[in-house]
């Protein structure tokens, strides 16, 4: 007879093992470069076949690097507040905690400062600065700005000044340890002086703002109920299965990667 259930656990099992290659990339990326990680590289690092590796990523290591970078660079975490400010540093605050720990994050923000980044796999920086525009741009009409202030330019200079931040955080430190306490100062220090005084008091800049707020969300987020067969029948896993598959036609697993 038919388990229904096993469909479901099939597809639960797919996307664990996206999963695992995504973050399995994203430590490679970091630790080897994206031009230094190979293909055959991903899928034993991965613990995975050729066959379920290409199933995911019909592109390659271009496609896993695309999907690194729309997965990891999200929203996940912001709330809706008061003051239109406070959600400009909630999200680089969230980013901030989320990049000292999560090397898929890491490796997505190195290949957005890659040279063919636009043109390839993309890049998050354009996405960043509308937000920052549009929130600035609600912020000024509830008089949350100075007169002085060029919503454009601020939009592109918050974007910038994180980035800056992070990465010689990073360079000088050899890890991200201190890269939340960093990027607080440096919202303080430019939302004082973009701000009018009356809002400074409601602002929050404390270094666990980040963490607070993503844990908040993973929290509220149900993990899915693992579900066992009741037949107890193992139901053999086709995603790391043997490889009989060799991946999409003409494609093979190169040392230089894809």
């Amino acid at each position: 007879m038919t388990n229904p259930r096993r469909p479901r656990r099939r597809q639960q099992r797919a996307l664990d093992t996206r999963q695992r290659i995504l973050d399995t990339a994203g430590a490679l990326f970091v630790a080897e470069s994206y031009e230094g990680a190979s293909v055959s590289d991903l899928i034993t690092a991965a613990r995975t076949s050729k066959g379920a590796f290409y199933r995911h990523f019909p592109g390659g290591k271009l496609d896993v690097a695309s999907a690194i970078m729309t997965d990891t660079l999200s929203m996940d975490g912001l709330r809706e507040q008061r003051l239109k400010l406070q959600e400009v540093v909630d999200i680089g605050m969230i980013l901030a905690h989320r990049i000292s720990h999560e090397s898929a994050l890491q490796a997505a923000l190195m290949l957005s400062f890659h040279s063919s980044a636009p043109e390839t796999y993309g890049t998050p920086w354009p996405d960043w600065i509308v937000f920052n525009t549009g929130q600035l741009t609600e912020a000024r009409r509830r008089g949350e700005l100075k007169p002085f202030v060029d919503v454009a330019e601020q939009a592109y200079q918050l974007a910038g000044n994180w980035a800056g931040v992070v990465l010689i955080s990073n360079t000088l430190d050899r890890h991200l340890g201190n890269v939340e306490a960093r990027v607080s100062r440096m919202y303080r220090n430019l939302v004082t002086a973009i701000a009018v005084p009356e809002v400074l008091p409601e602002m929050d800049f404390s270094v666990a703002r980040g963490k607070h707020l993503y844990t908040a969300f993973l929290e509220a987020t149900p993990d899915p109920a693992p579900e066992t067969a009741p037949d107890g029948d193992p139901d053999p896993d086709p995603e790391d299965a043997p490889d009989g598959d060799p991946g999409p036609a003409g494609s093979s697993v190169r040392d230089a990667g894809d």
